[in-house]
């Protein structure tokens, strides 16, 4: 087969091409270069920091996402990974004058749960706010849940097994957002 002068030079020239693209993209590939989509939520603590006793983010969940670290006021936790999602309920435990560099367990909780749901695009970040103005159950802000859903939260949400290592299980009253330990079954 006989080729024209310039069809030489184009076929080594796309020979030489793929072969740069080929490496190019092992070399991507093996250095961890991952050109997917990243979905992440992340929980931002509105309250200011400067409350006598300031309101820290104990725990949270929203739709697959437990949230296990606690936020201080005025901060924002580290993004989580999560799926795109249409509109969901996020439940949040604030732990009131809870010094989150301590080594105490705090002594009280506030359940809250979110006004409306909070969903998110693919390959977007979603802020869940936490504050008086997008979470109801704040007794001190005047929202109090109903006792049904405050006992559903706590029954289905903020249990041991989403949250193994948070917290004994405790009752929660909405009336005066006070929270006590459950009392054993076998005590008297």
């Amino acid at each position: 087969m006989i080729l024209a002068r310039g069809q030489v030079g184009r076929r080594a020239t796309t020979s030489i091409l793929a072969r740069v693209v080929t490496v190019l993209s092992l070399v991507a590939f093996a250095a961890g270069c991952d050109q997917g989509p990243h979905t992440t939520v992340v929980l931002d603590n509105n309250y200011p920091p400067s409350q006598t006793r300031p309101l820290v983010v104990y725990r949270a969940y929203w739709q697959a996402v437990p949230f296990q670290q606690p936020v201080g006021p005025g901060a924002s936790s580290d993004a989580q990974s999560t799926v795109p999602a249409s509109a969901n309920t996020a439940y949040v435990l604030l732990a009131p004058g809870w010094d989150a560099d301590g080594s105490a367990p705090p002594t009280s909780f506030v359940v809250m749960e979110s006004r409306s749901g909070f969903g998110v695009h693919l390959n977007d970040t979603l802020h869940i706010a936490v504050d008086d103005t997008t979470f109801l159950g704040n007794c001190a802000a005047g929202s109090v849940l109903p006792q049904a859903e405050a006992d559903f939260i706590l029954q289905r949400i903020f249990t041991q097994t989403v949250f193994p290592d948070a917290f004994a299980p405790f009752r929660y009253e909405v009336a005066t957002c006070t929270s006590g330990p459950i009392a054993d079954a076998g005590a008297e």
